[in-house]
């Protein structure tokens, strides 16, 4: 069981939380995500995750789908995996930040944000660590543009 149905989640991502109360039986992380330009890698964090939470209600949509409806910016900062021949640990591909964004393997939920002088300040909910947090911190540093 999710923390936030998509809806809460998004409604979250737009609007921050307003002093909601955390849900019962999760625990708020708060990370400080090193940025150069924290607000602009703020707005493009929100855009991509807009677009996940808008299509996670249904049936998790194919590859191509995903690199149609995400930013061109951030499909470009992904590797192609199909061209992978050495491990490569500094950017992510896309088939893989989307396999930990699916629904039933994220552990995460966003809970709120904001832009500080060096970092973007990120809250998330989640209900035991390890909570996998490498596609949050990817989504960032993607972000920061």
């Amino acid at each position: 069981m999710s923390a936030l149905n998509p809806q809460e989640e998004l409604r979250h991502l737009r609007e921050g939380v307003d002093g909601a109360a955390v849900p019962a039986g999760f625990q708020l992380d708060r990370l400080d995500l090193g940025a150069s330009n924290p607000a602009v890698a703020l707005a493009g964090a929100r855009e991509v995750m807009e677009a996940v939470l808008a299509r996670s209600d249904g049936p998790w949509p194919p590859l191509a789908e995903w690199q149609w409806v995400l930013p061109d910016w951030f499909v470009e900062r992904c590797v192609d995996d199909s061209a992978i021949q050495t491990c490569t640990l500094d950017r992510w591909s896309l088939r893989a930040w989307l396999y930990w964004l699916e629904p039933s393997n994220r552990r995460w939920w966003w809970w709120d944000a904001t832009a500080r002088a060096k970092a973007v300040r990120v809250q998330v909910v989640y209900r035991e660590k390890p909570y996998l947090r490498g596609a949050l911190e990817w989504l960032f540093k993607a972000a920061d543009r």
